[in-house]
């Protein structure tokens, strides 16, 4: 049986996947010498909802050292200009570990500043699809006990910003599923059992 097309009209995954697209490489540590970008993050890349929970972070972290989780948290206004347009608050969490002895909260501070630079980046959102410039944009410091005890810091970037919502998504160009987490739960007062796994990619 085929697969069924799936329509993302009226959705804001196409206007998710453009922001990650403009940020990367403004944030994205890359090529030789990569590992030692301490105001970089390893990844750029949409999620699905909010990201500061402990739990959350823990089975996405793995072995990454860093890394910039961005959502659409809701779409607070929409119009038609011909197309769809909807205003779209964003929110980008920045998640950090100490790193070559510079301390998590300063890089996540650091490179929450350096996303906020970027957004607000003079012509910089030309050709990107977007119908405005961000607004409104802030930073915040989400700093808990529970976070802290996973030897991480998170700041929050917030900003709202209009973007076409019609925009048809090609499934080949969305993100390969290469890992999960797994949790089994098999009764009160029994462990726990919990993996990450690595998915096989494709054949080549």
């Amino acid at each position: 049986m085929s697969r069924p097309d799936f329509g993302t009209i009226g959705s804001t995954v196409s206007a998710c996947e453009g922001v990650v697209n403009y940020l990367k490489p403004y944030l994205e540590a890359t090529g030789p010498g990569a590992d030692r970008l301490i105001d970089r993050v390893q990844t750029v890349e949409r999620h699905i909802g909010r990201f500061n929970e402990p739990g959350d972070i823990k089975y996405w972290m793995g072995n990454r050292d860093g890394g910039i989780r961005i959502c659409a948290q809701r779409v607070v206004s929409m119009r038609r200009e011909g197309s769809l347009i909807g205003t779209i608050e964003f929110v980008a969490f920045v998640f950090c570990a100490d790193q070559f002895g510079y301390a998590k909260d300063q890089r996540a501070e650091v490179i929450a500043g350096r996303l906020a630079t970027a957004l607000m980046l003079t012509g910089g959102w030309r050709g990107t699809g977007a119908s405005k410039a961000p607004e409104g944009v802030r930073m915040d410091n989400l700093y808990t006990t529970s976070i802290d005890k996973l030897g991480l810091a998170i700041w929050s970037v917030t900003w709202r910003q209009d973007w076409p919502l019609d925009n048809p998504i090609d499934p080949a160009t969305l993100d390969d599923f290469l890992r999960m987490n797994w949790r089994a739960e098999q009764g009160d007062g029994s462990p726990v059992c919990e993996a990450n796994i690595t998915v096989p990619g494709p054949t080549p």
